[in-house]
């Protein structure tokens, strides 16, 4: 049984380094061609002609997903570079737009100031809500209606201290 590859797709070992696989290299680069031009990922993959490796002859959504989210396709940690940061952050951004819970998403200018994940960072009021929902469950009569209101208020305290984090690291909208 042949073993799965080691190596990235778009790379192989020369005298001890990573080079480019020519082949493979212009692959990676079509692939961000036609992410960026507006083709899926299920299509990229279905229209793929050059093997993933022996193992893995066809391609699927999710190793063309793989190829657009590898940083080393830029020249980090020692690979050669294979496309430019411009190209990678423009796949990246689409991506991010396109699939939100799992469903396909156009561009717009909506989805386009979504942030890209949130912080939490609990104030002293949700930490003595905490506290008191905690001393509530321990007491031996205890009302559970009032527990309950006390917990969906600590939760609406909760979701209004995130901060969303937008591209950049920008806490604004």
């Amino acid at each position: 049984m042949l073993k799965n590859r080691n190596i990235p797709f778009g790379y192989c070992i020369t005298n001890g380094g990573y080079v480019v696989n020519d082949t493979e290299a212009e692959v990676i680069r079509q692939i961000f061609v036609r992410y960026i031009g507006g083709d899926s990922l299920k299509t990229i993959a279905a229209q793929m002609t050059v093997s993933y490796n022996a193992c893995k002859p066809v391609w699927n959504k999710s190793m063309v997903s793989r190829v657009l989210e590898n940083r080393r396709y830029l020249g980090e940690n020692g690979y050669p570079a294979i496309i430019s940061q411009e190209d990678f952050d423009t796949a990246n951004q689409i991506k991010a737009t396109r699939y939100i819970k799992g469903e396909r998403k156009e561009a717009s200018p909506e989805t386009e100031q979504r942030p890209i994940r949130t912080i939490y960072e609990p104030t002293e009021e949700i930490q003595r809500k905490t506290n008191e929902i905690s001393r509530m469950l321990d007491t031996p009569d205890v009302d559970k209606e009032e527990i309950i209101q006390q917990i969906f208020r600590c939760a609406e305290m909760k979701y209004a201290a995130l901060k969303p984090i937008y591209d950049g690291g920008d806490t604004s909208a």
